[in-house]
């Protein structure tokens, strides 16, 4: 008996919100699991369908792509397995919701994106792509058709980052569109949020679950930061930090200089560069200073860890210079200021590109300031923007996020001393302050004044 002929599996699967749905599951096609899950509690958050459109990417069992419909988005989903295609299709027959589900054979890869797609502009794009290492030589395979499924990934670059830039190309999501896909910690999707950042996408983790061998699974969900709007570019200014204090605007406005003859650092300092170098400022959201200085800390070093070809030597000190071995190539400045229409708060980052012999000052090589504006706007709005149905960061979220960017070297031994204290950073408080072990007690420190670093690598 050939796999066409082989009896369909009926499985009664129940949906997060309890909807007990029969599915229809063709040989070949895995059955849901705790992926379809978790997929499913992250779509949840974005309620009732409402006509919005939805791409379901594989569709498999059809499990999502049905409570989908039934949950009342207009769904068009696609899958390269003519049996699970063939089910699907007959299940919402009998279902009596083929007007609000098309299923096409194909998928990213295979052949032009409109005749998988179906030519439309998306809402909502979901996927829960082949997770699995591709089996070496002489290990167990998967089914004919699975094994077809995977063929046209390049798996050295990943399932997840190919599939955004077909998304791309195809201008399949409308601009305030989200896409959420499923990412295992033990693959190569491990890489998957710093390839999104590289290719313009902003990303934060949504639903998560960890199993008893310690992989752990989370649906990240992806969009163009702030709306798809573009980054402002000018040919000098005094200062974008000054620029966005006087006129405003809307919030994740962002203005990159090519040359800032008047940039301030920390403390009325001058920000010295040249031209060259990236010199950007954001209007953000009412934050605490110190949260947004450790914010803007983390999405330098995000941007920083997309380089393939900047060496690993990077790190962040407390609570946002990014240095490296030659010394100190990124710095931040958060500013408010009381209008008649509120309070507006900016964020200047610059971070060197250019060489210099100016003392402490370093540089790293391999982007230009155009693109790495682009790249540190994407881990930015990761952080901070807000999004409907997209859960924010916590502050605790964002403190060990920053935490985790500078342990990289401050774990390694790192102390500091000033008039009042001398001790080993062990971490930071739910404040975002440092911690400090003096040996007799444990201090807190929220000013870089009169601090002096010290390492034993």
């Amino acid at each position: 008996m050939n796999l066409y002929e082989r009896p369909l599996e009926e499985v009664e699967w129940c949906a997060p919100d309890g909807l007990l749905i029969d599915l229809a599951i063709a040989p070949t096609v895995y059955p849901p699991g705790e992926d379809t899950g978790i997929l499913c509690d992250s779509l949840s958050v974005f309620g009732a369908g409402a006509d919005r459109r939805l791409l379901e990417i594989g569709c498999g069992s059809g499990a999502v792509s049905i409570w989908a419909a039934i949950r009342g988005f207009q769904v068009h989903t696609c899958d390269i397995n003519p049996l699970a295609v063939a089910a699907l299709r007959g299940r919402a027959k009998e279902m009596g919701i083929e007007d609000r589900l098309t299923v096409i054979e194909g998928g990213p890869g295979e052949g032009e994106i409109k005749t998988w797609s179906g030519g439309h502009e998306f809402d909502l794009i979901i996927w829960n792509p082949p997770y699995l290492d591709p089996p070496k030589q002489g290990e167990p395979h998967l089914g004919p058709l699975e094994e077809a499924g995977m063929v046209d990934l390049d798996w050295s670059q990943g399932s997840g980052a190919l599939l955004l830039a077909e998304i791309e190309r195809g201008k399949l999501l409308k601009k305030d569109g989200t896409v959420l896909i499923i990412r295992s910690s033990t693959t190569i999707g491990r890489y998957l949020g710093e390839q999104a950042i590289a290719g313009g996408w902003a990303y934060r983790p949504t639903v998560s679950m960890t199993f008893g061998d310690g992989e752990h699974l989370e649906v990240l969900a992806f969009w163009k930061p702030w709306g798809g709007r573009e980054i402002e570019t000018v040919q000098e200014v005094s200062s974008t930090n000054s620029v966005l204090l006087d006129e405003g605007g809307v919030s994740g406005r962002c203005l990159r200089a090519e040359i800032q003859n008047q940039g301030k650092g920390q403390r009325e300092r001058s920000w010295l560069s040249n031209h060259g170098d990236m010199t950007a400022s954001w209007l953000m959201e009412t934050y605490s200073p110190g949260l947004l200085q450790l914010a803007a800390g983390s999405a330098v070093m995000g941007a920083l860890d997309t380089l393939e070809s900047e060496e690993a030597n990077h790190w962040m000190k407390w609570p946002n210079d990014i240095c490296n071995s030659g010394g100190k190539i990124s710095g931040t400045l958060a500013q408010s200021r009381t209008t008649g229409d509120g309070e507006r708060v900016v964020l200047g980052i610059g971070v060197n590109l250019t060489e210099d012999d100016m003392k402490g000052r370093s540089s790293i090589s391999g982007i230009d300031a155009q693109e790495l504006a682009q790249r540190i706007d994407c881990a930015l709005a990761g952080l901070l923007e807000k999004r409907n149905c997209i859960p924010d960061h916590s502050e605790e979220e964002i403190i060990a996020i920053a935490w985790h960017s500078m342990g990289l070297k401050l774990n390694r031994g790192a102390r500091v001393s000033s008039p009042d204290f001398s001790g080993t950073v062990i971490g930071l408080d739910n404040s975002g302050r440092l911690l400090i072990n003096t040996g007799q007690e444990i201090v807190t420190c929220d000013s870089t004044y009169d601090l002096t670093w010290s390492f034993n690598t």
